[in-house]
Order: structure tokens, then C-alpha cells, then sequence
């Protein structure tokens, strides 16, 4: 005989009067429709269809309970998504806090459509293709709201939930903007300590000394070296043009080598070596984005990164 359940009836939207099942977690209860959930999750629909004995049975108001091992507010951001449309229309926007919820338990449950809802808002923080006129960058926009500031939390739900192709570039921007006791103790925003995850400071820590060797591997990569690093200075070799040489042997420009190529650099050397070092440049400038994903141990290269990302 199925046992009404007495404790966990103080309950958050969405509660619906006509609805079929309740589900608890946090000790907060939400009542809603079993169909409408099992739809959009076969981790739900499983859930439904495996019977209890019935002196193991909870109900609530005739309802069959559901206990879930998440927090309350999770629930309640994902339930409000599913029943309400709140926040997955293109046009609105999602404070971290609901992002994090539908990403984590969109994956857990198996939810399509707020997984690939937020996934795609999360790339467009971080585009995983290198742009022509700036190296990694971090997109604030209106998609994803109330991040901070070295998005910190982004960082770990993207690891956590697999989405992996966003995770180079991302790493990249937080790993050579932040100061290194930020990486490893993180840091007070808005009364909020946040901190990366073990294995994104890790990642990240690692990645501050393999830049000279990514360097080295894309600029180094031919015979026909451009800037390749020699006692703090970018040395230009394999030029029929001495002037331009001697230019270069004093000027030093940026060691980041995902950087786009500056106009200012234009100005060192003749019209003729700018337009060669440019053309060689950007093609050694892609083959170090080709190692950005060995650079944060994400993957051997990017066709495997985006083989392995994790999807629904």
C-alpha cells in the first residue's frame, strides 16, 4: 500500500493542481507531468517506468514521489525551462546560475533541449575557430549574464560536462590573463569565492610553460623561420633583405603566439618582406592554433577533441 508522504511538502514552482508526479530534492517538492518529462528525458522515462513495491510507494495528494539527489534550485531552473519556456528563447538572456543548472542536469537527464540550448550559448562565449584580427577572446554578450569576471565558473561546468571544443581556446584566455595566485587560490567577486577546478589549474599551469614550446613548434615548423625566439629577441632569418633583418634584431614583438599580426609591425620592414612575413606569419600563426588542444592536455589534436565532446 502506497505511504502519503508528510515531510517535504513545502513545494517551489512549478506546481501544478492537475498534475501526475512530484518530485523532491533539497526538500523542496515540485509537481508536474510525467509525460511532458519523460518526452524530453529517457533517463525520466526510465525512471517512470520501473515499478516500486507498493509498500515502498511515496505519494503526495495521490502522486507518485520522485526523490532526486540534485539541489532544489537546479531542479526548480530546469523544470521552469521544460514547463515555463523561461530562458531558452534565443533572444532572452541566462544568468550563469541557470546555465549551469540546464547544462549539469541536462546532461545527467539526458535533456536535449536545454543541453543543446546553453551548449550553444557557451560557444558563442568562446568560438573554438582562431579569428583573424585577435587571438583567444572572451565574449561578454547578453546569452549568458552575471559570469565572473575570469569566468572561473564557466570553466568548470564546460569541464564538467564535456564540452570540450570550447575548453582550448577558453583555457587559453583565462590561463595568460590571470594572475598566477588567482590560478591557484582564486579569488572574492561580489562576496562569492570562486576558483577553477583541479584539473582546469592544472591545465592551466601547465599551459604557462608550454607556450615557448608552442611557440617554437608553429614558428619553427619549416626552414623558412619567421620571429623565432633568441635571447628575448624575435630574429628575422632567410631574408634577402638586410635592412629588414637589422630592424627586426632590435624589436621584439609579442611572445604570444596566437596574437594577430599588428599594423604598427608593418612599419619595421619594407613593402616587400611585410607582405611575405604576413602571409607566413598567419599560416605559422594557424599551425600553433592546431596546438592549442595538446597545449591544455584536452586532446591530441582538434578532429579528436571533437570526437570525444560529450552530446545528447
Amino acid at each position: 500500500m502506497a505511504q502519503e508522504t508528510t515531510d517535504s511538502k513545502e513545494h517551489l514552482g512549478p506546481w501544478f493542481d492537475d498534475g501526475n508526479i512530484v518530485l523532491i530534492a533539497g526538500g523542496k517538492s515540485f509537481k508536474v507531468y510525467r509525460g511532458t518529462l519523460s518526452v524530453h528525458s529517457p533517463i525520466f522515462k526510465d525512471m517512470f517506468e520501473c515499478p516500486q513495491p507498493a509498500d515502498q510507494e511515496e505519494t503526495i495528494e495521490g502522486c507518485a514521489v520522485v526523490r532526486l539527489q540534485d539541489s532544489a534550485s537546479d531542479v526548480r531552473h530546469v523544470l521552469r525551462a521544460l514547463f515555463h519556456g523561461e530562458y531558452i528563447a534565443s533572444s532572452q538572456s541566462m544568468p550563469m546560475s541557470v546555465a549551469t543548472a540546464l547544462l549539469r542536469l541536462g546532461k545527467k537527464y539526458e535533456i536535449k533541449l536545454l543541453f543543446d540550448c546553453v551548449s550553444g550559448r557557451v560557444k558563442e562565449c568562446y568560438p573554438s575557430e582562431l579569428l583573424p584580427n585577435s587571438g583567444p577572446v572572451r565574449f561578454e554578450g547578453t546569452l549568458i549574464t552575471e559570469r565572473d569576471p575570469l569566468d572561473f565558473q564557466l570553466l568548470n561546468i564546460i569541464r564538467e560536462v564535456g564540452l570540450l571544443t570550447v575548453l582550448p581556446m577558453a583555457l587559453y584566455a583565462c590561463a595568460f590573463s590571470t594572475e598566477i595566485e588567482k590560478l591557484l587560490d582564486g579569488y572574492e567577486w561580489n562576496g562569492v569565492h570562486y576558483s577553477l577546478s583541479p584539473v582546469n589549474q592544472r591545465a592551466c599551469m601547465i599551459a604557462r610553460d608550454r607556450r615557448p614550446e608552442l611557440a617554437k613548434r608553429a614558428f619553427t615548423s619549416s626552414s623558412h623561420r619567421i620571429f623565432p625566439k633568441s635571447d628575448d629577441y624575435y630574429l628575422l632569418e632567410n631574408t634577402t633583405c638586410l635592412l629588414c633583418r637589422s630592424r627586426c634584431s632590435a624589436t621584439s614583438p609579442s611572445t604570444d603566439p596566437l596574437v594577430a599580426w599588428d599594423p604598427d609591425w608593418n612599419r619595421r620592414f619594407c613593402k616587400a618582406c611585410v607582405e611575405d612575413l604576413k602571409s607566413r606569419y598567419h599560416r605559422y600563426r594557424k599551425d600553433a592554433f592546431l596546438y592549442l588542444p595538446w597545449m591544455f592536455d584536452v586532446g591530441p589534436n582538434w578532429d579528436q577533441v571533437r570526437k570525444d565532446e560529450a552530446s545528447i
